[in-house]
């Protein structure tokens, strides 16, 4: 994997004039484009093992995993299966206050950005963990940091960079046509890292 050194070294051949992009203008760049493709891909995936707590239906995964973007799938650890993902609709269905539910969780509904619900919710001490799979936000780089997107995608990085530090300098005609190659790569990358999610994960949040 490219570093941000590899990278900036690959931007400076792009941008002979130093008098407007200095290394700091150029390493905020990459992490700023880091940022955005790792959300709108979610190339970057993660778990964590997290305890069921007693009489608890929501969950701030945002708080508990603070590189939380978001949920792709649960594993209940005490019952040794997946757990459903569902909606508030369909738990509306079911009854109106389910969230006062007890028994075993077997769904988990996203509420927002930050809060997931199980269904149901133990009622007693120790009942066991559950592995959240889910979308990690970026990193912060240094110099030496590998970047964590597949070297045949890094170019959707770079024409990020490429159309940023073209807009700071106000080149706009030149910013709108490296901005169509950026949407272009972000599009491809975005796809493949859907079609590779592993099939026991169908459950996974588009």
């Amino acid at each position: 994997m490219e570093t941000r050194l590899d990278l900036a070294a690959e931007l400076e051949i792009n941008f002979s004039n130093s008098i407007y992009y200095d290394k700091q203008a150029v390493s905020d760049s990459i992490q700023d484009g880091l940022d955005e493709i790792c959300a709108f891909t979610g190339c970057i995936y993660k778990s964590a093992a997290l305890p069921f707590e007693q009489n608890k239906t929501y969950y701030d995964l945002l708080t508990m995993l603070p590189d939380y973007i978001g949920v792709v799938a649960i594993w209940n650890n005490t019952i040794k299966r997946w757990m459903f993902p569902t909606s508030l609709r369909k738990l509306n269905q079911q009854r109106v206050d389910w969230d006062s539910c007890y028994g075993t969780p077997y769904y988990f509904c996203p509420i927002n950005y930050r809060y997931v619900a199980i269904w149901q919710k133990p009622s007693v001490v120790n009942s066991g963990q559950m592995f959240v799979f889910y979308r990690a936000a970026a990193p912060a780089l240094d110099d030496i940091t590998p970047i964590p997107i597949p070297d045949e995608h890094i170019a959707a990085l770079e024409y990020y960079c490429i159309t940023d530090l073209w807009e700071q300098a106000q080149e706009w005609g030149k910013a709108s046509e490296s901005l169509k190659d950026y949407l272009q790569l972000l599009d491809q990358f975005r796809t493949l890292m859907r079609n590779k999610r592993n099939s026991d994960r169908l459950m996974g949040l588009k």
